[in-house]
């Protein structure tokens, strides 16, 4: 068989389509799960519903959805969402929920960026989506880098004031011990380890306390003496100590 030349470009030309499509493919992967992974957009999936609350200094701005297959496994769908600062403070971490006729699209998580999330600024996050119905998520808990705090109204299941404060009190406790023990560097040395030294409660609170607002009560008490020590050093941190009252 002869090969003419347009038959030889058609050829190199549908290699190079190949290459190009399993590159953008593993780009797409690369973000979404994994670079082993054939990834690409999917228009198709039922956009997720979001909850707005006006007076939230979080928001979701933008969503889309992925699919992604590698040989020998079934197709997974990730969700990427896109969450902006619109408030005027920084902003350390949050807690979003989600729920769906499908107990598969039922959830939630928390976050923290690596940095601080600034005003105006994203924060890009994934979640797993394998069922069929439309997804609602809202905004339920989110801090600040000073340690102010925000609740959705009425606050839901996953972070509630009272586990914040009953995890506050217990961390504060906590460090007043060792700062009466061994002083202020030594509560600043403890606090990268307070979530395992100070004792949860049991399942029996969640109802009164949220899913992990005993958790984000112990953080919002790390966040605050973090803020106080880059503030005005040991001494602002003793003093916010002794002051606490929750």
């Amino acid at each position: 068989m002869k090969i003419t030349p347009r038959l030889t470009i058609a050829v190199l030309t549908f290699i190079a389509g190949v290459f190009a499509a399993a590159g953008w493919s593993a780009q797409i992967g690369r973000k979404v799960w994994s670079p082993r992974v054939f990834a690409w957009r999917n228009f198709f999936k039922p956009q997720p519903i979001i909850e707005e609350q006006p007076s939230s200094p979080l928001r979701i701005v933008d969503t889309r959805f992925y699919s992604f297959m590698s040989i020998g496994s079934s197709i997974g769908s990730v969700l990427k969402l896109d969450f902006k600062n619109v408030s005027s403070k920084p902003i350390h971490s949050f807690s979003v929920s989600y729920n769906s006729p499908d107990t598969l699209d039922t959830g939630g998580f928390g976050c923290q960026p690596q940095t601080l999330l600034q005003p105006e600024h994203l924060e890009t996050t994934g979640v797993s989506s394998r069922g069929r119905d439309r997804v609602k998520f809202s905004i339920d808990f989110v801090q600040f880098a000073d340690g102010d705090v925000w609740y959705s109204d009425p606050p839901k299941a996953a972070v509630k004031p009272e586990g914040v404060r009953a995890g506050a009190q217990a961390a504060t406790k906590h460090l007043l011990r060792i700062l009466e023990a061994d002083g202020a560097a030594a509560v600043m040395g403890a606090l990268p380890r307070i979530r395992a030294d100070v004792d949860s409660p049991d399942f029996s609170t969640r109802e009164v306390f949220g899913h992990v607002g005993f958790y984000c009560g112990v953080t919002n008490t790390e966040v605050r003496v973090q803020h106080a020590y880059r503030e005005g050093g040991l001494s602002q941190v003793e003093d916010l100590l002794r002051r606490q009252d929750y």
